[in-house]
C-alpha cells in the first residue's frame, strides 16, 4: 500500500504539471487563432511602387565549406526580381577548405554583384556571428539581408521583405518564411516540414498579431544597419546567433516584423544525428540567452524585451521541465507504479485532450500552406509520440552539458544535403 504523504505529493505534483502543461497549450491555441487571422490579413497585396523608391541593399552569405550547396544559392540570388544596379552579393568563405572559394570567383568572372571575402585559415572557422561581422565591414549599403548558404528565396521575396521595412520605418528588421525543400524526403524531414509551418504560423505570426513581436530565424531577413550597430553586431559567444541578436534589439526597443509571403526555401536533415546536433546546437544556444538575459528580468522595462526573454525561458525550462514530469507520470500511471484510483483516468484523458489540441492546431497551421494532406497528417498525429519527445531529449542532453559537464559552447555546422532541383512533392 501506497503511505499517504506520497498519494499527496503525487497529486500535488500532477496537479502542478497538468496546470503548467495547460496553461502552454492554451497560450499556444491562442496563438494559432492568431496566426490564422494574421494570415487573413497579410493576402492584401502590396501597393505599386516606383523603381526609383527601391533602396540599395547589401546581402551577406556565411559559408563555410558549402560546396555542396553554395552555386545553387548564388544562382537563386542572382534571379531575385531587384533592379540589378541596386544589389550586391557578399559570399563570405570562412576559411573554408573545400572548393567553396573556387565556384564563388567563377560567378564573380560572371556578374559584378557577386562579391567575395575571404577569411584566411587561422582566422576563420569561429561561427556564423564572427563571420557575418566581418562580411557587414565590407557592406555598403545601409539594409543588410542574410541568407544562409543552402538557400534558395523566391524571385519575389527580397521585394516583400524590402516593401515592408521601407513602409514602416519604425521596424528594425523584417523576417521571411523558411519552406523544407527535401520535405517528402522520409518521415524526419516531413516532421521538420510540419513543425517549420507550425511554428511560423503559432509563434511567429501569432506573436506578430497579437504583440508585435517576432523573432530573427538563421536566415531570410532584412536588418537596418543603425539598428545592428546600435545593439553591437552579432555577438561571437551565440551559437544561436537569431536568438541573442532578438532580444538585444527588443532591448534597444526595436521591433521586428513577420513576413509570411517573403517565402525561402533549404533542405533540412535527413538523417537523425545530423538533426540532432543541429537541434542541440539550437537549444544550448537558446539556452546561453537565458543565461545572459535571465540576471536582468526584474530590470527589464521594454515589454518586448520581457516577453522574448519569457518565451525562451518557458520553451527551454518551464515547458521542459513539465513535459518531462508529465511523461514520467503518465508512464507510472500506466504501469501501475503510481496509480491513484480516480486520478489514473483523468490523466489519460487529459492527455488525450493535449494531442487533440495539438492535432487541431497543426492541422490549421498545414491548411494555410496547402500541406494538410493525410499523409503530412499522419506524419503530425505519429511525431506527436516520436519527434516531439525527441526534442525532450535534445533539451535533457543541452542541460547535461551545460549544467554538469558545464562544457564549452562550439559552433557546429549543420552538414549539408545537396538541394533537390525544385521543392520536392508533398
Amino acid at each position: 500500500m501506497i503511505p499517504g504523504y506520497l498519494l499527496v505529493a503525487h497529486n500535488i505534483l500532477l496537479a502542478v504539471c497538468l496546470v503548467g502543461a495547460w496553461a502552454v497549450i492554451s497560450l499556444y491555441a491562442v496563438l494559432t487563432l492568431a496566426g490564422y487571422l494574421y494570415s487573413r490579413e497579410s493576402l492584401r497585396r502590396a501597393r505599386p511602387r516606383d523603381p526609383a523608391e527601391w533602396p540599395p541593399i547589401s546581402i551577406l552569405v556565411p559559408a563555410h565549406n558549402e560546396e555542396i550547396v553554395i552555386a545553387g544559392t548564388i544562382e537563386s540570388l542572382l534571379y531575385l526580381d531587384y533592379p540589378h544596379h541596386l544589389m550586391e552579393i557578399i559570399i563570405i568563405d570562412d576559411a573554408s577548405t573545400d572548393r567553396t572559394r573556387e565556384i564563388v570567383e567563377h560567378f564573380m568572372a560572371t556578374d559584378r554583384r557577386v562579391k567575395l571575402v575571404a577569411i584566411p585559415p587561422g582566422f576563420g572557422g569561429k561561427g556564423k556571428s564572427h563571420a557575418l561581422n566581418v562580411g557587414l565591414r565590407h557592406a555598403q549599403h545601409d539594409l543588410i539581408v542574410v541568407y544562409d548558404a543552402d538557400n534558395s528565396p523566391e524571385p519575389q521575396s527580397l521585394r516583400r521583405l524590402v516593401g515592408e521595412i521601407v513602409d514602416q520605418p519604425e521596424l528594425a528588421a523584417v523576417v521571411g518564411k523558411v519552406r523544407t525543400l527535401n520535405r517528402a524526403t522520409n518521415f524526419l524531414t516531413r516532421c521538420i516540414n510540419v513543425e517549420f509551418i507550425t511554428f511560423q504560423w503559432i509563434i511567429q505570426a501569432g506573436r506578430w498579431r497579437l504583440f508585435r513581436l517576432a523573432s530573427l530565424p538563421g536566415t531570410n531577413y532584412i536588418i537596418r544597419r543603425d539598428a545592428l550597430a546600435l545593439a553591437g553586431g552579432w555577438d561571437p559567444g551565440a551559437i544561436a546567433d537569431d536568438a541573442e541578436l532578438t532580444v538585444r534589439l527588443s532591448q534597444e526597443g526595436f521591433h521586428i516584423k513577420f513576413v509570411p509571403d517573403a517565402v525561402s526555401w533549404e533542405p533540412e536533415p535527413q538523417d537523425w544525428g545530423v538533426w540532432l546536433r543541429q537541434r542541440l546546437r539550437w537549444a544550448r544556444g537558446g539556452m546561453y540567452v537565458v543565461r545572459k538575459f535571465f540576471p536582468r528580468l526584474h530590470r527589464l522595462r521594454k515589454r518586448n524585451l520581457l516577453l522574448e526573454v519569457l518565451h525562451l525561458t518557458t520553451m527551454y525550462h518551464v515547458f521542459f521541465l513539465v513535459l518531462v514530469l508529465s511523461d514520467l507520470i503518465l508512464v507510472a500511471g500506466l504501469i501501475g507504479g503510481l496509480t491513484v484510483g480516480s486520478a489514473q483516468g483523468p490523466l489519460l484523458v487529459l492527455w488525450g485532450l493535449a494531442m487533440a489540441v495539438f492535432m487541431l492546431q497543426t492541422a490549421l497551421a498545414l491548411s494555410l500552406e496547402r500541406e494538410n494532406s493525410a499523409v503530412n497528417l499522419l506524419a503530425s498525429a505519429a511525431m506527436y509520440f516520436t519527434y516531439c519527445q525527441a526534442w525532450v531529449f535534445v533539451c535533457a542532453k543541452a542541460h547535461y552539458l551545460d549544467m554538469v559537464r558545464q562544457e564549452r559552447l562550439r559552433w557546429d555546422k549543420t552538414a549539408r544535403v545537396p538541394r533537390p532541383a525544385k521543392p520536392a512533392g508533398r
